[in-house]
């Protein structure tokens, strides 16, 4: 694997000198398809932030697959190919600005693909009936993971945005199939799918969006974890209360971002409350662990103690202002207006 220059002159990752192979689910969707959220869409926007502020990192993870539209939403059954979306939104935007970007950063792939979610149109849930070893191949966007694990002999790290049914999924058709040894190499990143002091209550973690969207999924893969089966990092709400919280307010620091392509997608994609609202990317930085937080700061086991979210949360906290600086930093090369 190269080495990310970024990553190895500036920011070190915890325990490796190599990129962490990362695969995403993401429930992001195209914005402008109208739905209930608050800002009207069919799924919340925060995740086209994070995507972006990913993208400006790229050269620093090496991302085996992006799949979108892992959701529940009725409305996408006629939602058009979200793949192809992604494709045009960020795709185009990604190849204007690594130009720029690889004159710094050489090791920016020259490409991103995305990958519309199987379970996208039907809106399924996890059963825990199921034994999915039996139709894999249907669940085209869980068995390509699998495909990679079976020749993959490095750590591949699943970043999870939404809710959790093709992770489940994937560690119901392992454990159906006497392939068990395949999930020691997987760790698990989620975010938001606990949190005592967010959303949740310390009666009832588990009470939150990301959790409620698919319950079985959710208690299947916690209940996994607990058992030692598989590695589930809980980072509970430290994207959102820790990073969103922390970071500047206001136009006048984010419309910095609007001279490069991704950047501007990064601001925009979801602002509320006087900021950019991008929660989701506490995976990536935690796999980074170079912005107070870090896997070792979090339980592998899917547990998520209120004390340890608390710490995790004002590390972040503390720490936003420099993760933005270093996106802006990034998005200015990225439109040629900085050369490092």
């Amino acid at each position: 694997l190269m080495l990310c220059l970024l990553c190895v002159g500036r920011i070190s990752f915890a325990g490796t000198d190599n990129k962490p192979i990362v695969w995403i689910y993401t429930d992001m969707s195209d914005k402008t398809i109208p739905g209930p959220n608050k800002e009207g869409t069919l799924n919340d926007p925060d995740d086209i932030s994070a995507m972006a502020g990913y993208l400006l990192l790229a050269d620093c993870f090496d991302t085996r697959g992006i799949v979108v539209a892992s959701t529940h939403r009725g409305g996408h059954k006629t939602s058009g190919n979200q793949a192809e979306w992604a494709k045009k939104y960020f795709g185009s935007a990604y190849k204007a600005d690594v130009k720029n970007l690889k004159k710094v950063y050489p090791d920016f792939p020259d490409d991103v693909t995305f990958t519309e979610s199987c379970i996208k149109k039907s809106s399924e849930r996890f059963n825990y009936k199921n034994d999915y070893s039996k139709e894999i191949e249907k669940y085209t966007t869980v068995s390509s993971l699998l495909k990679l694990l079976e020749t993959e002999k490095d750590t591949v790290n699943v970043l999870c945005w939404g809710s959790l049914t093709e992770p489940a999924i994937l560690v119901n058709a392992c454990l159906n199939s006497g392939k068990s040894d395949l999930l020691k190499k997987v760790r698990f990143i989620g975010h938001w799918t606990d949190s005592s002091l967010h959303q949740g209550s310390p009666e009832h973690p588990e009470n939150v969006a990301n959790c409620r969207e698919d319950a079985a999924a959710c208690s299947y893969i916690k209940a996994m974890a607990t058992e030692g089966k598989i590695q589930y990092y809980e980072c509970g709400a430290i994207g959102q209360h820790g990073i969103v919280s922390g970071s500047p307010k206001g136009k006048e620091y984010f419309s910095k971002f609007y001279k490069s392509n991704l950047g501007k997608i990064f601001a925009t994609g979801k602002y509320a409350f006087n900021t950019v609202d991008d929660s989701d990317c506490a995976t990536y930085y935690v796999l980074l662990g170079t912005f107070g937080v870090s896997l070792s700061d979090i339980a592998s086991d899917g547990s998520n103690s209120p004390e340890v979210e608390k710490k995790n949360e004002m590390k972040f906290y503390d720490n936003a202002l420099k993760i933005r600086n270093e996106l802006l930093k990034r998005s200015d090369i990225a439109a040629g207006t900085k050369n490092q």
